[in-house]
């Protein structure tokens, strides 16, 4: 092209530079970038965005900060794509802090955060369990009618699950019901998983039915977190009655397994037959062994 006098404008290099990018060629693409400047051509947002996204792919952070610092040197404005490359990029290298300074320096330039820059710091937030401060993204999110992903909000259904705040779990819950958004199996799973934990099997049971009328269909892991929370509770004499009420929810999950299409793997035979040895029920023991 230089050699029939044709000089290669923005366009030209930008399509190069994009081509470089994903093909994981960072030190060419950044070679292009220092000749094209060297020869007059000014990169633009497009330019600069596509060598941060790259880098930042490779988790090499440093270098795509640096690459926005020279962009704002030279009076090209960071659009939601460079940020959100940027932020996603520190989120997935664990440098959590930077990624909410970012953030808030997005919002102070009057840039609006979307769906992929919301997610991205939710999830970080909820990984280094700072679940409060990721409920709090997750309303600003609501607020802005952005769209939630299911990925995203089952990762914070998750980590308030883990944390014990069933409570807060399900408001979580009501939140995506007004979104007119349906829970999935992941998310019944967790919020399940969550109560069995917290020792309350008789919501997590009601749960399990809410699913199956919402045509959620559990996985075999569901079932048998929650035959395990059924079958080791009640393990003294002085709450034997209890139990053995108990006994009769874990036989109900256990035959309505079979109903929803699975065939009860030995966890969940192993996990009933004990329940029934603890409540000393021997006559289904045996007929179960």
């Amino acid at each position: 092209m230089t050699r029939t006098g044709v000089k290669p404008d923005v366009f030209t290099y930008n399509s190069l530079i994009h081509g470089l990018c994903h093909s994981g060629r960072c030190e060419e693409a950044t070679s292009l970038l220092n000749r094209m400047m060297n020869e007059g051509v000014h990169p633009d947002v497009v330019t600069f965005s596509s060598l941060i996204g790259a880098l930042c792919r490779e988790k090499r952070t440093e270098e795509a900060n640096t690459m926005l610092e020279l962009m704002c040197q030279r009076n090209v404005k960071p659009n939601i794509v460079t940020y959100s490359c940027l932020i996603d990029g520190l989120c997935k290298s664990n440098k959590w802090t930077e990624a909410t300074i970012l953030f808030n320096r997005m919002l102070n330039e009057g840039i609006r955060p979307d769906v992929v820059t919301f997610s991205s710091l939710i999830n970080a937030l909820c990984k280094e369990q700072r679940v409060k401060e990721a409920v709090v993204m997750l309303e600003l999110m609501s607020q802005r009618n952005e769209s939630i992903l299911m990925l995203t909000f089952n990762s914070l259904i998750n980590a308030l699950c883990k944390e014990k705040k069933i409570k807060e779990a399900i408001n979580m819950l009501e939140l995506l019901s007004r979104r007119n958004v349906n829970p999935d199996i992941v998310t019944c799973g967790c919020l399940i998983h969550g109560l069995c934990n917290s020792g309350q099997c008789e919501e997590a049971t009601s749960w399990l039915s809410k699913m199956v009328g919402e045509h959620i269909v559990p996985d075999i892991e569901t079932f048998n977190i929650l035959l395990d929370a059924i079958c080791t509770q009640g393990t003294t004499d002085k709450v034997r009655e209890c139990t053995l009420g108990e006994m009769n929810k874990a036989r109900d999950v256990f035959d309505s397994m079979a109903t929803q299409g699975f065939a009860p793997d030995l966890v969940a035979y192993k996990m009933l037959i004990n329940g029934y040895a603890k409540s000393k029920r021997k006559e289904e023991t045996v007929m179960l062994a």
